[in-house]
């Protein structure tokens, strides 16, 4: 099972994130919503810079022009992409063709099972869907949960990865995964302890994804 913690803003985040084995770190910037965590995308070169080998920094972003996106991927120095905010499928392919090596994710927020169409709209255009939860002030890091009935529908009929996100914690990410069966799981506000990733939460995180499918081909 992959796993992201996302919302790093500092190398003892990132620290954290690798001693419980991550393979991935979420970097969030170019906000237009309300969000905690976030950085410049100098900040977080500096940081990717210390980042060992085989784990993806992710510039996550509420930006929607493509030129944004394209300056906020060069800058910080991600190699993958998530769009939190809406976009039309079309400039996917503008941003991948000013940057081949970059992979695209897309969120698609499930609040009713309009999020399945959703998902089959950008299915040809990224490289992996994340589901996640909104609200009328946030589109991301909320803590909530949503639906994981609809999750388990997008995931079970979608041609690429689709990555659960959205209120997962310690607790109810094996639950999730069982219900849902994503390629992999993403999480920020569910390992803090006074505002700041906490070690324990993390590991503990990372210890129940990976052995919630122990089974599966796709753990990690």
């Amino acid at each position: 099972m992959r796993i992201k913690f996302c919302g790093t803003t500092s190398l003892a985040d990132m620290q954290c994130a690798i001693d419980a084995g991550c393979d991935a770190l979420g970097f969030i910037m170019g906000v237009t919503h309300r969000s905690s965590d976030v950085v410049t995308p100098k900040e977080a070169a500096k940081m990717i810079r210390e980042l060992p080998p085989f784990i993806e920094p992710v510039a996550v972003t509420h930006l929607q022009e493509t030129e944004d996106l394209i300056r906020l991927v060069k800058d910080s120095r991600c190699t993958t992409l998530q769009i939190q905010d809406t976009i039309e499928p079309s400039e996917i392919d503008v941003i991948r063709n000013a940057l081949p090596y970059l992979k695209i994710v897309k969120a698609v927020h499930v609040t009713d099972e309009s999020a399945i169409a959703m998902g089959k709209r950008y299915e040809p255009y990224a490289n992996a869907l994340i589901l996640d939860t909104r609200t009328s002030e946030k589109i991301g890091g909320t803590g909530i949960p949503h639906d994981w009935n609809i999750s388990a529908t997008i995931v079970a009929t979608s041609a690429i990865p689709v990555i659960l996100a959205g209120g997962l914690t310690p607790e109810n990410v094996r639950e999730a995964i069982r219900k849902v069966r994503p390629y992999g799981v993403d999480v920020h506000t569910g390992v803090k302890k006074d505002g700041v990733r906490n070690p324990e939460r993390t590991l503990a995180f990372a210890r129940e994804a990976r052995c919630a499918l122990p089974n599966s081909w796709n753990e990690g």
